[in-house]
């Protein structure tokens, strides 16, 4: 059987040519490697490949995931891995379609070794064929937050008070102060006396976006 044909598409460039060494020294073919959303179409229009690495965020416009529905629009049987730096992607923007069937989402924060990542390849490429495979990667379910309560973890914190919170939401004060109330419960935050409330909350969405550890 001839090697997985490999599409990698990272806007980082020091990401995007570590991926794409790493994915040729296991003598996978990489037809192509790009940053850019549209450029990915085209690389497929004219080199059909077997599995797309696609990072999720990749700056303006569409992310990773409307390129590998996109992807799977013109081949439904491409192997989808979305890499990502967020724990959930709605902390990137809540409007989104869902992944595509059978596509792994993997945090780049649990990647601590590139071979990871090629296991992952292993396994799409074996999923392609309707083969059961064992995971190396346990299934990650989003964080525990609805997605109301994601926009506003995101508005506290860029810094917005409760009460530009409430004007832009159309909510009562005492609504987004509910609110809030509950993130910091669901996500398990320290009660403390020390610091404020608002800087475990914005510490805990850099952390859940991967711009911290």
């Amino acid at each position: 059987m001839r090697p997985a044909r490999i599409l990698i598409v990272e806007d980082d460039p020091f990401i995007r040519t570590t991926l794409s060494a790493a994915v040729r020294a296991q003598n996978f073919e990489v037809v192509g490697a790009t940053g850019v959303a549209q450029e990915a179409l085209r690389i497929q229009a004219q080199s059909p490949f077997d599995i797309a690495m696609l990072d999720f965020d990749l700056g303006p416009g569409p992310t990773g995931i409307d390129v590998a529905h996109a992807l799977r629009t013109r081949q439904a049987n491409v192997g989808i891995i979305i890499l990502s730096t967020f724990r959930d992607p709605r902390l990137l923007t809540t409007k989104l379609p869902p992944l595509p069937a059978g596509a792994l989402y993997l945090c780049k924060q649990d990647i601590d070794d590139i071979k990871k990542i090629i296991e992952q390849i292993y396994i799409v490429n074996e999923t392609r064929f309707g083969r059961v495979v064992r995971k190396i990667f346990p299934k990650r379910e989003p964080i525990p937050l609805t997605t109301m309560q994601i926009e506003i973890l995101g508005m506290v914190a860029r810094g917005l008070t409760t009460a530009e919170i409430a004007r832009q939401r159309g909510v009562s004060e005492k609504a987004v102060e509910n609110t809030i109330a509950r993130i910091y419960t669901q996500l398990q935050l320290p009660r403390d006396s020390t610091q404020n409330q608002r800087v475990h909350l914005t510490r805990a969405y850099m952390r859940l976006a991967g711009k911290s550890r």
